[in-house]
């Protein structure tokens, strides 16, 4: 097995190229089945008729090239026609770095708040009071004695775990070399491949040998007819199906008989015989035809194709998967930085509401925020623990046994979210959805099989008429040598034509077979139509998503900023500590650490967003560079 990394045209990551291999070998020829597109060029067309009733606007003197959204090659016929382009609905972007620096990684925390501080310092330095600069500096202090907790042992917090930095392209190959559910799925194509064999191999000369004995005594009512006998007997030959249904056959036999009768009412006793015989027995109607007689192997080798794309279906869905886990586990280390400024920031609170007991605060404001600290503390420890089982379950998905589920090591995510906006044409996206994706593809293959169902369960309604033909040379003599010396003079040769006929009245059992194959092949044409309907809503939802979360991030990295400047105002106010007051500045921390998280969760969903556009167009493959390929496996 091997696979290609990730080079991306949306993130920009350049990744190895390397090829996913199976053992999927396909032996034998298969009839051509017919095209199903009737489903998928209804809702081409429909999207074309819909476009095209947008009144076009005036051109200017010098028009723009606009996009085009070109057929694929197997829908060559169908006319070019303007992109439906996609974009976000946001005039301004947001600087990528303004965004990040909200929301930092464990690992880089210390140098972000240190950034804040001076920018902090800046802001505040025309003030002659510095105790907003001072708190925030205590704040950083103690936010970064809380994020020590990320990246120490649960059994001995007096030591590090042992750190791993892990880049998402490194995570998509460790599960493509190691995962469970692609190794696992990786047999199926090798299993029905097993099964073209063995439909194939009912097409396979057979060699058959039969020989008997026979040591007669009878009761007869005539001198001329022998009391006793002994008769020996052997003959082989080789017989074959053929395509057609016919079945061939040549054989050839030798027999030695010897009876009680006396010598002179018999010229040879004993006496062997030697023959050649060759048959031919060709159905007529029921079981005539390629199509009837290689059927199996034509449905085996729709089923391995099926099973080819369920495994490329499921590498897909692992690949979607390790993109999820890496980006949960980047928002749960980036969510504990939040919430340790916030847990600081209460910390530090409450140090300060000690501070001015019997001044300007009372027992009051001394106990709520100490129980806010607390609260935010427990909290903070929970969003600890969610890093430890984030890790777990990426190590779960990439089963790398390198990363052993028993061992305690911080995996450290260095990949940087996207936040680059991203035009789509929706248009092509459906059609490549409808084009790639595996589950339209087995649902084709599907209703292939069991068109080939109804043509085998058709012919079986029909009555048995065989036609048969025999020739068969014999000779004989006092020996063996004898007999088979007198064979090939083809002296003694005989022809034999036949013909059998049979019906069964009403033919219910076969009648009511091929009932239930055309219900069949009805069923998994609608299977194809609902399976293209969930393809076109995943694409929709998907686009409509990534749209969406772009959409969100101005408007969200903005509320971070005036949560923060509502923040400081507050710290700034040099009036008497009242509970009113106070409540008022925590819950502006809540609300800083509330925005952003927002913020996060928008910005993740946003890069998992891409990925899940792939996946329900079916490209997920190609845009990390993975290729699934036939190839012999490793011994």
């Amino acid at each position: 097995m091997s696979t290609q990394g990730r080079c991306g045209t949306h993130s920009g990551r350049r990744w190895q190229t390397w090829a996913l291999m199976l053992s999927a070998l396909l032996l034998g020829c298969q009839n051509e089945p017919a095209n199903i597109e009737s489903s998928i060029s209804a809702y081409r067309d429909r999207m074309l008729v819909q476009h095209q009733e947008t009144p076009p606007e005036s051109e200017p003197a010098a028009p723009p090239r606009q996009p085009v959204a070109r057929p694929i090659p197997e829908q060559s016929e169908l006319p070019p026609r303007s992109s439906l382009m996609t974009q976000p609905a946001t005039e301004s972007q947001p600087a990528p770095e303004a965004i990040l620096a909200e929301l930092a990684d464990p690992t880089e925390a210390p140098q972000v708040f240190e950034r804040r501080l001076e920018r902090l310092r800046r802001d505040q330095a025309q003030r002659q009071d510095q105790h907003v600069v001072r708190n925030f500096e205590r704040v950083v202090e103690q936010a970064n004695e809380y994020l020590k907790l990320v990246g120490t042992r649960q059994d001995d917090p007096a030591s590090r775990r042992p750190q791993v930095h892990l880049s998402l392209a490194e995570c998509a190959q460790r599960a493509l070399a190691n995962s469970y559910t692609i190794r696992i799925e990786a047999h199926n194509p090798a299993i029905s491949e097993t099964q073209i064999v063995e439909a194939e191999a009912a097409f396979d000369a057979e060699f058959f040998l039969d020989t008997s004995w026979a040591n007669l005594d009878q009761a007869t009512a005539s001198t001329f007819v022998p009391g006793t006998s002994d008769q020996r007997t052997i003959a082989g030959g080789f017989r074959k199906l053929l395509p057609t249904g016919m079945v061939a056959s040549i054989s050839t036999g030798l027999s030695r008989s010897k009876n009680s009768l006396p010598q002179q009412y018999q010229t040879l006793n004993p006496a062997f015989s030697t023959n050649l015989v060759g048959e031919l027995r060709q159905p007529l109607l029921r079981g005539f035809g390629l199509g009837v007689n290689r059927a199996q192997i034509n449905i085996r080798k729709i089923e391995h194709q099926i099973s080819v794309e369920v495994f490329a279906q499921r590498v897909r869905d692992t690949l979607l998967t390790v993109e999820q886990a890496y980006w949960q586990l980047a928002q749960a280390r980036r969510r504990a930085t939040i919430y340790a400024e916030s847990t600081a920031q209460n910390l530090i609170t409450y140090r300060n509401m000690q501070d001015r007991l019997g001044h300007d605060a009372t027992q009051v404001e001394v106990s709520n925020s100490e129980a806010r600290w607390k609260t935010s503390y427990v909290a903070y420890l929970e969003y600890v623990k969610l890093i430890r089982d984030a890790e777990d379950q990426l190590k779960n998905v990439l089963n790398d046994p390198t990363f052993k589920l028993s061992e305690d090591v911080e995996i450290i995510p260095t990949e940087t979210p996207l936040v680059a906006p991203i035009v789509l044409d929706h248009f092509a996206e459906v059609r490549t959805a409808l084009d790639r994706r595996s589950e339209i593809r087995q649902a084709k293959e599907r209703i292939h099989a069991t068109r080939i169902n109804t043509l085998v369960a058709k012919n079986a309604i029909l009555p048995n008429l065989e036609a048969s033909f025999r020739y068969e040379v014999q000779g004989i003599g006092r020996t063996a040598d004898n007999s088979f010396d007198n064979l090939t003079t083809n002296r003694f040769i005989s022809y034999t034509l036949g013909a059998s006929f049979s019906y069964s009245f009403g033919e219910r059992a076969a009648r009511a077979a091929h009932r239930r194959a055309r219900l069949q092949e009805s069923q998994a044409v609608v299977s194809l139509n609902q399976a293209t309907d969930q393809v076109v809503t995943e694409v929709n939802n998907s686009i409509r998503t990534l749209m969406v979360r772009y959409t969100q991030l101005p408007p969200s990295l903005e509320s971070v900023q005036a949560a923060e400047r509502n923040l400081r105002a507050l710290q700034a106010r040099t009036q008497r500590i009242d509970p009113n007051y106070l409540q008022t500045e925590l819950g502006a921390v809540e609300q800083l650490a509330s925005t952003r998280n927002t913020l996060l969760s928008v910005l993740l969903g946003y890069n998992v967003g891409i990925v899940e556009l792939e996946k329900a167009k079916g490209t997920l493959l190609d845009y990390n560079n993975v290729v699934v390929s036939d190839a012999q496996p490793k011994r």
